[in-house]
Formats: structure tokens, sequence, C-alpha cells
């Protein structure tokens, strides 16, 4: 499947549902101009008025290096009264930010950007996030750039109509609350989780006037996902996620909602540690989500953003999730992309090892020996 950037970014354009009038803030985190050039238009064409902020890794890495740490402090002053005037937020990015940055920089910088994403999340400003290959990003992966951008172009423009059905056959599955969830990860790994009022919110790519009202401001590209906060106190039991390249993995224990040890050992120091420098609920979790993308098939290749929306992928976040009806306060928002997972939903199948179950069939035996509905 063919694609070019103007298709991808007037999909951008009319997923975040940018409108004449509006100011959008622009957020460039990719090196790849063709990218940025063509949503710049993109905007333009629909007569919204871009905000640009350009920060690029290579960009980034110098002015934290080279802008005294006194200056960072106030780097948000002015742009938290452009936040105020903002009326959403479209991010191109390739998540594959890597290099030493001096402490007090960093300081500096983290508590600047986190008050911008306090405003941010206060005005709960519509937001985009569209997942834009790289050749930094490829190197990272081990894949050539241009093995990346067959995995990933298509699906960014996938037929909102395929991701629907897809989603609507998914929430028949899972009901509409009140569900409870197990996830299985391997043979003994087993995490439970309750979902209680939460509703299933779904991301089709278009933030529309009914997701808007149900809180769900954020979306993806590429999308194709149904996600849920829970219950911040019933999480228990244990799930394996990424560690990292090379197919490790870090096995998470939680009680009583909150990750309580994590191993192997050796990597669960770091892990640990990393968490527990974020503010609020950094061990409980976001949010729990199901990719149903029709255009992405395993295996993942290591970058969550796209990983998370694979037909029968399973994702875990772990911090805030104020933002789509949660009661977890965090500075930490990370996802972990789950491969080869098993989900029941009150006892029914809806992925199994990692493969998407539509229908509704005969009972089966799930990989812990019990049987279901699937």
């Amino acid at each position: 499947m063919q694609v070019d950037w103007d298709q991808i970014a007037a999909r951008a354009v009319r997923g975040l549902g940018a409108q004449a009038g509006e100011l959008v803030l622009l957020r460039v985190r990719v090196d790849r101009a063709e990218a940025f050039h063509a949503t710049l238009l993109a905007l333009e064409r629909v007569g919204a008025v871009p905000l640009i902020e350009y920060l690029p890794d290579d960009y980034l890495l110098r002015l934290l290096h080279e802008v005294d740490p006194l200056l960072l402090e106030h780097w948000d002053r002015h742009r938290l009264a452009w936040m105020q005037r903002i009326d959403r937020i479209l991010v191109l990015a390739d998540e594959s930010f890597e290099g030493d940055v001096p402490p007090a920089a960093s300081r500096a910088w983290w508590q600047a950007t986190a008050r911008l994403t306090a405003a941010e999340e206060a005005r709960k400003v519509p937001f985009l996030l569209a997942a834009i290959p790289s050749a930094r990003r490829a190197a990272q992966l081990g894949l050539a750039p241009e093995e990346l951008d067959r995995r990933v172009l298509p699906a960014l423009v996938t037929p909102e109509e395929e991701l629907r059905a897809h989603i609507s056959r998914a929430r028949e599955r899972a009901g509409s609350s009140g569900a409870m969830i197990t996830v299985r990860t391997g043979e003994q790994c087993e995490l439970r989780l309750r979902q209680g009022a939460r509703l299933w919110l779904c991301d089709d790519g278009l933030i529309d006037a009914e997701d808007r009202r149900s809180g769900a401001i954020a979306s993806n590209l590429p999308a194709g996902s149904m996600y849920t906060t829970v219950l911040e106190d019933s999480v228990d039991g244990s799930i394996r996620v990424p560690a990292g390249p090379g197919g490790s993995e870090l096995e998470l224990r939680f009680a009583r909602g909150a990750i309580v040890a994590a191993e192997p050992i050796e990597q669960a120091g770091r892990f640990l540690a990393m968490l527990d420098r974020h503010s609020g609920g950094a061990r409980r979790v976001s949010h729990l989500g199901l990719g149903l993308n029709p255009l992405l098939h395993g295996p993942p290749i290591g970058w969550p953003l796209v990983d998370e929306h694979i037909l029968g992928g399973v994702f875990l976040a772990l911090g805030e999730n104020r933002y789509m009806g949660g009661q977890n306060e965090s500075s930490l928002n990370v996802d972990y992309a789950v491969a080869g997972a098993t989900v029941l939903v009150n006892g029914r199948v809806l992925i199994a090892g990692g493969e998407f179950v539509p229908e509704q069939g005969r009972p089966g035996i799930d990989s812990m020996g019990e049987r279901h509905d699937l």
C-alpha cells in the first residue's frame, strides 16, 4: 500500500478535528522535513493557525547542553500563556530520544514542561500523537529506514470504517463497563483488574464531540484500540512487559493496586528507581488497552506507540490517567506493549495468545488450563 505524506498529514489534521480559525500547537519532535512541511500545509488548508514548537532530538540535546539551566527554569513562562489560547495539539514524534543531559538542565527542563503539561491537562486540550518513522528510530530498532516506513506508514491512514468495525466487535464482546479483566502473559503470570463504573474508551484516530464528552481527548496514529482505566486499588497479580531491546522482559508484581516488586533483580532496581523519581502514583496502572488495527500485525517491532495497536496486541500504561476519567495523579505516563498475551473480560476471551477473537464460538481451554467462552 503506497501512501504519501500529504495523505498522512491530512489524516492527522482530520483526526485532530482542527477547524478554521483555531490555534493549533504543532509540536515537532522528529527530524523529518517532509512530514513537518506536509502537516504544516494541511493545517493551513483547513484554515487553522499553526503555532510551531520545534524540538527534534538533536536540537533538544543542544538546547539542554548549551542553555543555562537558570534560563531553562523559565522556558515555560510565555508558553504557559500560549497554552491558555491553544485549541488543539498535534505532535509528530519518533519517540527515540537518547543522550546524556546535565542534571541541572534536566531538572529545570522537566519542571518547566511538567507545568505546561499540567496546564494542558487542566484545560483538556484535544491531543493527537502521530508516530513518524525516522532514520534514528529505525537504527534503534535494528531495521532499515525503508522497512520501518513500510511497516508503519500504511497503518497511519487505515480507513476509519475498518477501525470502527473491529472496535465495535470488541466493545460488543467486552460490555460497556463493570468488568473483571484478566491478563495472562506466560505460564505463571496473571494480572487481575476491576473496571468498576469506568467506561471502555475507543481510539479510531478521530477526536469527535462524542469522544470529548466521554473524556477521550487524546488519540494516536496509528489508531485502532480500545482501553479503560481501572479501580486504582484493584490491581493484583503479575504481568510481563518489555524491558528493552533484545526481547528482555520484566515481571511486574502488583498488590492492592501498586507495583510491589519486579524481576529479574538486575533490571528491577533501575526500573523501580525510575518510577520513584516521579510524583504521585507512578507505580499504579493508568489504563489497559487492546490493539485493533487490521493493518498492523506481529511480531512487535519494539516501538510501543506502534506495537500497542497491532491487531491482537495488549498494552498496559502506568501513571497519570485523570485526563481519561481515572483518579490516579502522577508525573509519569508510560505505555508498555505486551506481546502474546491472553485477555479475558468477565471470563470471555477477547485476545488469545496475541490473536484477536472477534466472534463468540465454542468454549475453549486457555493457557492456564481453564475453560472459557471463546
